[in-house]
């Protein structure tokens, strides 16, 4: 749980307030920031298995809820989707 934790402070809350305060000039790039989080799964994902199954790196089971979708802990595609929409927001609101 603690990568919920981890994701709910520093992404998720950024996030909310960046979106609530800025929502009529985000609304119009919401396509933009959904090929963004579209691009950033197709790229991540197959490293992240990779890197998991040559062991570069693990995800400790006490660190995250248990639930595995295609050899990736369900945080680690969270943690994928929001920092690359935290990522896109930002880039969007200081063009």
């Amino acid at each position: 749980m603690e990568y919920l934790y981890w994701l709910a402070i520093w992404v998720w809350t950024p996030l909310i307030v960046l979106w609530a305060r800025n929502w009529t000039y985000l609304s119009h790039y919401r396509k933009t920031v959904l090929y963004c989080i579209i691009w950033a799964l197709i790229f991540s994902v197959p490293w992240d298995v990779w890197a998991v199954q040559t062991r570069i790196w693990i995800f400790h089971p006490d660190t995250n809820v248990g639930v595995w979708i295609g050899g990736l802990p369900l945080e680690e595609y969270l943690f994928i989707v929001f920092v690359t929409m935290l990522i896109s927001t930002v880039v969007l609101l200081f063009k």
